[in-house]
């Protein structure tokens, strides 16, 4: 089960992104992970361990992401990801320019990262260049094994990347927004972090158009 197992249907956070207008008609699931984590396609570095509802990465000094492809590109995307953060590291999700095999990660793509006990952060990676588009030093994941359970969405649209925050019981935020064009449409969604340990949690869910 989830954490908080009504949350696999009626706190989802859908209702906030519709009301919010970044989920909009037209945009379709493309991943839907209600109660059971959706295996991913590929990963780079070690895969994650799924367990019903749950994917958990290992512990290690090293990059870890897994990915999934689209059927076809999408220009207006979200995806919503509920966090048990890591004790070492960072966490991040993005939404790639191209597919994703496992053999690198985010090419050309637009990214979010909850820091290491430091900053948050959107950012681009371009032919795996990464430049910061935007950070916040007041709100980022503190790497404790204690640590609430945190949400984390990403919605790209009309040249705009927005990352939303969420923590424990608390309301969806805006975090972060930042204007950027050099990608326009998206193949593939990765998610992952570096030295992890961290577990991501249904309900978990992608849409594009």
């Amino acid at each position: 089960m989830t954490y908080f197992p009504q949350a696999a249907y009626a706190q989802t956070g859908e209702d906030f992104f519709r009301k919010e207008g970044f989920l909009v008609d037209g945009m379709a699931p493309l991943l839907v992970g209600n109660t059971t984590f959706p295996t991913p396609d590929a990963s780079w570095g070690s895969a994650p361990v799924i367990t019903d509802s749950v994917a958990k990465f290992p512990t290690g000094g090293q990059d870890v992401n897994s990915g999934y492809n689209f059927a076809a590109s999408k220009s207006a995307v979200l995806a919503i990801s509920y966090w048990q953060p890591s004790t070492a590291g960072f966490i991040d999700i993005a939404f790639d320019a191209g597919t994703f095999d496992g053999s690198n990660y985010a090419q050309n793509a637009y990214t979010a990262y909850y820091g290491a006990g430091a900053i948050s952060q959107i950012g681009k990676n371009v032919t795996g260049n990464f430049t910061q588009l935007a950070q916040e030093a007041t709100f980022y994941q503190d790497d404790a094994a204690y640590s609430p359970v945190m949400g984390m969405a990403l919605h790209i649209a009309s040249g705009n990347v927005t990352m939303f925050a969420k923590s424990g019981s608390s309301q969806w935020f805006q975090l972060l927004q930042a204007a950027d064009g050099d990608h326009t449409t998206f193949q593939s969604f990765i998610f992952g972090g570096y030295r992890n340990d961290s577990r991501v949690i249904c309900p978990f869910y992608v849409w594009g158009s």
